[in-house]
């Protein structure tokens, strides 16, 4: 309870959070009851579900400011992979205001979501798909952390599970890969990848051949606690990032020679 207070007080402020978390703990408010949340310093409202994970990350990304890279020269084009409702890419959005920003999001509940926080940021292009490291289809899995953490596999490897807490899919989505993104949008060079992609890191990274010499720095959380092999993928694969900075679980490197550079860590 403890925790929960601080998450929702840091989120709504001290009336709004304990009255959410009041109303919650009463039942007054069901699970995933759409309610605003003011960006601290400014009048931007973005839309969270109460009694999800959406408190966690509103906090960790304008309170903890998980993202806030301090670069010399603002990236242009940004990839926002594994979007989730928008959160993130709003963040981008505000600090980045002439970027050209593509908000990709394979789960249809946090992409509606998603679309309804960014329906005002003309410079933001969503997408309901998931990042692979080839075009085709795959299937949606709900490993059962209510709204985050959904993960995504292959539709010709999925077999049905055999223990009751086994991961259960919920749907189809459609696979893209970076060039796809980069081909569909018409841009050149990713100035920056910001992927959490619950694991399909591994993959993404294992092919990232066609257009890693393209994109200038990549901000990422790895996630070899659900799927090994995912570190060993991407560190394999950004040799020509010798910059590396850590906050959290967030992990920042820059391509040699980036334009980007770093003002701090």
């Amino acid at each position: 309870m403890v925790g929960n207070t601080s998450e929702y007080i840091s989120c709504f402020g001290f009336l709004r959070g304990t009255f959410f978390l009041a109303a919650r703990t009463a039942r007054v408010y069901p699970s995933g009851k759409i309610v605003l949340a003011t960006v601290p310093g400014s009048d931007i409202q973005l839309l969270v579900r109460l009694g999800t994970p959406d408190i966690t990350v509103f906090n960790d990304i304008y309170h903890e400011r998980e993202q806030d890279w301090n670069f010399e020269v603002a990236p242009k084009t940004i990839v926002d992979a594994g979007a989730y409702t928008g959160l993130s890419t709003a963040y981008f959005a505000a600090r980045y205001p002439d970027a050209k920003i593509i908000a990709i999001e394979p789960s249809e509940n946090n992409f509606a979501l998603l679309i309804r926080n960014v329906s005002k940021l003309s410079n933001v292009y969503p997408v309901n798909a998931a990042l692979w490291s080839e075009p085709g289809s795959l299937v949606l899995m709900d490993p059962g952390r209510d709204y985050w953490g959904l993960t995504v596999q292959e539709s010709d490897n999925y077999d049905s599970p055999d223990q009751p807490d086994s991961p259960v899919p919920t749907s189809k989505v459609d696979a893209l890969t970076v060039s796809d993104l980069m081909s569909d949008y018409e841009v050149d060079r990713v100035n920056l990848l910001k992927l959490d992609i619950e694991g399909s890191e591994k993959e993404v990274f294992s092919n990232a051949s066609p257009w890693i010499d393209r994109v200038d720095a990549i901000s990422i959380e790895l996630h070899d606690r659900f799927k090994p092999g995912c570190a060993r993928a991407f560190f394999g694969a950004v040799a020509d990032f010798p910059t590396e900075l850590r906050r959290g679980e967030k992990i920042l490197v820059i391509r040699d020679g980036s334009p980007l550079g770093l003002i701090s860590s």
